[in-house]
């Protein structure tokens, strides 16, 4: 237990680190489902999907890569523990704005939604002749603030599963949003 107390002191005094921007998106090698998009988000639906385009029928359902937020409530199965919180996370992240879309080996998933990984232009910076745009990682973003679990069934060859892991670790030590107010498994 004495060894507890300094970590314990820690994760009283915690805020969520900044991810660090990335100043171009990840341009994935050939052999990926389809080629890097922008999108806009019309509307988000949970933690882990959401519409470009237009919302509902008239738009693209998106279901974002390794992650899986808890299941918001679908009569007459109540919401499960945290939802709530990860739809609102994800909707002030992205609705209403623009996404740069990335793909990885599969484009479809069992529901017919495409799969892709989301990332949000967050600044950019001029540096003589050269504009720089910085983004952010959406997807593990959502893991690592506690708001997403990360999608087991999904992984093989997945490109960022390291960034996947790093992130969930963080989060599930810390007792950071889900892994802090939710009975969560082993």
């Amino acid at each position: 237990m004495a060894r507890l107390l300094p970590l314990l002191a820690l994760i009283g005094c915690y805020r969520p680190p900044t991810l660090p921007l990335i100043d171009e998106v990840p341009i994935v090698p050939s052999g990926r489902c389809a080629s890097p998009r922008n999108a806009f988000v019309a509307c988000v639906i949970d933690g882990d999907t959401f519409d470009i385009g237009e919302c509902g029928d008239g738009g693209e359902r998106i279901r974002m890569l390794g992650i899986d937020a808890p299941e918001i409530a679908h009569p007459p199965e109540p919401a499960e523990c945290w939802a709530d919180n990860a739809h609102t996370a994800l909707r002030q992240k992205i609705e209403g704005k623009n996404v740069f879309l990335t793909f990885d080996e599969e484009c479809t998933g069992v529901f017919g939604r495409t799969l892709a990984y989301a990332w949000l232009q967050s600044g950019s910076e001029e540096l003589g002749d050269l504009d720089i745009n910085y983004y952010r990682f959406i997807n593990v973003e959502m893991v690592q603030e506690g708001h997403a679990y990360i999608f087991e069934e999904e992984f093989g060859d997945l490109l960022y599963r390291e960034d996947f892991v790093a992130a969930r670790d963080l989060a599930q030590a810390l007792g950071i949003g889900l892994w802090g107010a939710c009975e969560v498994g082993p």
